[in-house]
């Protein structure tokens, strides 16, 4: 990969975050320059993006793409990482301490669902600092891990938090427990549970998912309104649309609304072309004639992307667009 190759992303809290992609390591920018986060070696301002690894077929991580960075929000200069487990739709996170103070900052998450893929990508090359783990792993397979890979720090997820069972454990481990963590017992207030969902607003891939579950299809439609979302972003939102449509164990909920859960999935269909500003392609589809719902979200969506272009031609071209699609908007409903 080109050395100079850098990825940017501004957070709301109006720091500037470059990522060194040949590297993986990022910088934070702040006003008056790069910071140097809280506890670095040498004073650099330089920070190797974590990489967090999932081990155990129970977790639910589809809402990152795995092995890519991703950008999660920051609080009180710990790192959130929400993930579910199991078949619970409970929220979960884990903190990881960052020294910086940014709101927002990199981070790439692996799912590894068996021992062998996880050994397999640490051999080529695919080295993870934290493994997060569930309890019910053998605890023998984690110290192999250890063993065979010292520089790992495993975070053991328990049900229950047992701080005097820890305490024990502490004065009594083993020369081999050392660098094993049992993250709930040790740090319980870092791994929280039944977050409000305000702290995952860095990831509205992830409320997508939430939201779905939930069938609250208005939160999911806001969505598009209240987040600067990537044709990716859209795209991956798509992809929990398509699987609760086909509805291959025919729930009664998703058969009920497979109509709105259509034209969802062609308002989010469109509003990839507005997006990628897709003009040809764009212009072709507003000759059709849409339902209300969705002419509805893509004149939203149109209005928003309008305020914010930087450039006058594609203002006039959105305002256009605009136009027309509130016409539609009169013509269906």
């Amino acid at each position: 990969m080109d050395d100079s190759v850098y990825e940017e992303r501004k957070t709301p809290g109006g720091y500037l975050v470059k990522v060194r992609l040949s590297k993986m390591t990022y910088v934070v920018f702040t006003d008056i320059g790069p910071e140097v986060p809280k506890g670095s070696k040498n004073n650099s301002i330089v920070v190797l993006v974590p990489k967090v690894g999932f081990f155990g077929e129970d977790f639910d991580l589809s809402h990152f793409h795995s092995g890519e960075l991703s950008f999660v929000n920051v609080k009180a200069g710990k790192m959130v990482i929400p993930y579910q487990h199991g078949f619970s739709n409970e929220i979960k996170t884990i903190f990881l301490g960052t020294g910086s103070q940014s709101d927002a900052l990199p981070v790439i998450i692996y799912h590894y669902r068996n021992k062998e893929e996880l050994m397999r990508a640490w051999e080529t090359g695919e080295q993870v600092q934290y493994l997060v783990v569930d309890e019910e792993i053998p605890r023998s397979d984690m110290v192999t891990f250890k063993i065979r890979y010292p520089s790992l720090n495993i975070l053991v997820i328990k049900k229950k938090i047992n701080t005097a069972a820890t305490e024990s454990q502490a004065s009594t481990g083993s020369k081999e427990d050392k660098g094993i963590v049992d993250y709930e017992k040790v740090r319980a207030t870092d791994v929280t549970k039944n977050q409000n969902l305000n702290m995952f607003s860095e990831n509205p891939v992830f409320l997508a998912r939430i939201h779905l579950r939930n069938m609250e299809l208005d939160k999911v439609k806001q969505l598009l309104l209240d987040f600067h979302l990537s044709s990716q972003d859209v795209s991956f939102i798509r992809t929990f649309l398509d699987v609760m449509i086909r509805n291959e164990y025919d729930k009664e909920e998703l058969e009920a609304a497979k109509e709105k859960l259509k034209a969802m999935n062609e308002a989010f269909r469109l509003a990839v072309l507005i997006l990628e500003f897709k003009v040809e392609e764009f212009e072709r589809e507003l000759d059709r004639i849409f339902s209300a719902d969705i002419s509805s979200m893509i004149y939203a969506l149109l209005a928003k992307e309008q305020e914010s272009a930087t450039e006058i031609e594609k203002e006039i071209v959105l305002w256009e667009w605009k136009l027309r699609s509130k016409a539609l908007v009169l013509i269906s409903s």
